[in-house]
């Protein structure tokens, strides 16, 4: 199963990759919004998304924004993963499927991720 992981601190990006990888999940990593749209129009069909917020080029809302206006897009569970003190209100605002607070913990994330993509790992 693929993951998308948006993100542009690339610690956090590492650190998430090898946790998912341990556990047999592909991962496709993004710096940014606009990385993540042009892999997911490439046809890249994660079974979820992990996005940050904070972001330069393109951040989190514009990205899901442009996710969401698009119906081939719009389906694919998307979890805010961040630090910003607003997280519950954003995840609400952005419709999105869930939230996980930075830094994630590797339990939590894989749960969470669990929900969305079922495999026989």
């Amino acid at each position: 199963m693929r993951v998308l992981v948006v993100d542009d601190d690339y610690a956090v990006l590492d650190a998430i990759k090898d946790v998912l990888e341990d556990e047999g999940y592909e991962v496709v990593v993004a710096a940014n919004g606009l990385e993540a749209l042009k892999e997911l129009r490439r046809g890249s069909r994660p079974c979820v998304i992990l996005l940050d917020l904070m972001m330069p080029v393109m951040n989190g809302w514009e990205f899901r924004r442009e996710q969401l206006q698009d119906e081939n897009l719009a389906m694919i569970p998307t979890i805010i993963v961040t630090a910003h003190n607003r997280a519950d209100e954003n995840t609400e605002e952005l419709r999105a499927s869930g939230c996980i607070r930075k830094p994630a913990q590797p339990r939590l994330l894989l749960e969470t991720i669990g929900k969305y993509c079922h495999n026989n790992l």
